[in-house]
């Protein structure tokens, strides 16, 4: 028989049994036997060799014996216990076990690591791009290196948004749509709830000296439209109606170019921000069918044509979108924008003006507002009105689409108007947006935990009640049954 051998360490680590703790099926052993006489022959070909071995629990330390078989130097069992050790080996042995279960230590370190990055990579690369931005911030400003103000902030837009027409799954989308009532009240509490009640919020703000600059990014914040992608996901990961989510996250962000930039044009029209509404020239004064041409070229005409291709070649696009990875792609040309705008903010000195407390009050602001408009649109959708009551289901949707705004659109949108006037504000402007950002990603892993969790009792309650009822009419078809044999 061929045994297999390694000796490329000092020791020949092998285990006997059936080992049940989990931690040893990483450790890589030089064989594993679970018959005695296959052990036997093993040993006997290794007599030159200084073997330990690791035994499992319903192993029987004499079934080993150190005597016949004298190159067993030691004995572990499954918690790394030494059973047995040659005298004359002990610091050896206990020197070469300490470096396995460092080993295991690093990799179990390693494997909850990895998997971390990976769930939260895309909150790590906003952070990342923004220290890239702040030490080298030349290479991404507008008139830079790479003329970002084409290469990124328009070519990484057509980008996003292509990737977003490519991904929309129209079938799913239709068998939606005649929810009339769910999109109704996402889309007005979306846009114009929000939108109006951070308005008069930001009014209130401006009496507490909070910078001018940060509020205004707030009220813009708030009149954009709701995410795609993570809608869709967070949605899905708590049991919700992910057909709602994704048709409300096209369904708004469609809305958003035409609807965000009137109220933003609205908003500013207060005297309060006439600093930032209006420029020095005639020619960059903020107007409406300027932004509506830009979003409509850089986000809607992208965004139509990634769908005609998608139903024209489904099959071919279904594939792509899981070999290159489409959302991942869509994410890294968001974290390339976000770099730009940051780098322009900080190569023009526009951070400059922010105070420490202004940005920590506005990430307790924004956390606040996420929270609270979350919070009241479940209460909303859950009041026990006649035809009005939504389903778990279609609350948890209603929920991750209504309170998210969207950084995708967000940027863009402030380009416009913006970008060409006062490029040292976008940075400033957009703050506001990339925090609230991350804190909704971070609020809405959270919520999707707890809303899973609903979701469930819900349905067990459902089900019980269901087989309560079959109960009684069995009971109900029994006792006809007795009364009409009577």
């Amino acid at each position: 028989m061929s045994i297999k051998n390694d000796d490329s360490n000092s020791f020949s680590l092998i285990c006997f049994g059936n080992l049940s703790d989990q931690r040893l099926s990483k450790i890589k052993f030089v064989n594993k036997f679970d018959n005695l006489d296959l052990l036997k022959e093993y040993l006997n070909e290794m007599k030159d060799n200084s073997v330990i071995v690791i035994v499992s629990d319903n192993v029987s330390l004499d079934t080993i014996s150190s005597t016949d078989f004298p190159q067993i130097c030691a004995v572990y069992n499954e918690k790394f216990v030494c059973l047995y050790c040659l005298p004359t080996m002990i610091l050896p042995v206990h020197t070469y076990m300490q470096t396995i279960q460092d080993e295991q230590s690093k990799k179990k370190t390693s494997s909850y690591f990895f998997p971390l990055i990976r769930k939260y990579w895309f909150i790590i690369g906003l952070f990342l791009v923004i220290f890239l931005a702040y030490l080298f911030p030349n290479i991404g400003k507008t008139g830079g290196y790479i003329r970002s103000e084409w290469s990124i902030k328009i070519g990484c837009v057509l980008i996003i948004f292509f990737l977003s027409g490519l991904s929309l799954r129209t079938k799913q989308l239709v068998k939606e749509i005649l929810h009339i009532r769910l999109h109704l009240f996402v889309q007005i509490y979306s846009l114009l709830i929000i939108p109006f009640t951070i308005y008069a919020f930001g009014l209130l703000l401006i009496k507490l000296s909070l910078n001018k600059t940060l509020i205004v990014g707030i009220i813009i914040m708030a009149s954009t439209s709701t995410t795609i992608s993570s809608n869709v996901v967070m949605t899905k990961n708590a049991l919700g109606n992910e057909y709602a989510a994704l048709l409300n996250a096209v369904l708004g962000n469609i809305l958003g170019i035409f609807i965000s930039p009137a109220l933003i044009l609205y908003f500013l029209k207060n005297p309060i921000f006439d600093s930032l509404s209006n420029t020095s020239t005639s020619d960059n004064q903020l107007d409406y069918s300027r932004i509506i041409k830009n979003l409509a070229l850089t986000v809607l005409i992208p965004l139509f044509i990634g769908q005609i291709i998608h139903l024209l070649w489904t099959k071919k696009v279904t594939y792509l979108h899981e070999k290159f990875y489409f959302s991942d792609l869509n994410s890294l040309a968001l974290l390339i924008l976000v770099w730009a705008v940051f780098s322009n903010a900080f190569a023009t000195g526009a951070f400059e003006t922010i105070h420490k407390k202004d940005l920590l009050i506005l990430i307790f602001i924004n956390a606040g507002i996420y929270l609270f408009f979350s919070l009241l649109i479940i209460i909303l959708s859950r009041l026990p009105i006649p035809y009005w009551q939504f389903s778990q289901k279609d609350t948890v949707a209603i929920m991750f689409c209504g309170a998210t705004k969207t950084l995708a659109m967000g940027i863009p949108l402030i380009n416009a108007l913006y970008g060409n006037a006062n490029k040292d504000l976008s940075g400033i402007l957009s703050l506001p947006l990339i925090i609230y950002h991350v804190e909704q990603l971070i609020i809405g892993a959270i919520f999707v935990i707890l809303l899973k969790n609903w979701v469930k009792k819900g349905i067990k309650k459902q089900n019980i009640k269901l087989k309560n009822q079959d109960d009684l009419d069995a009971v109900e078809s029994q006792t006809i049954n007795i009364e009409s044999s009577n």
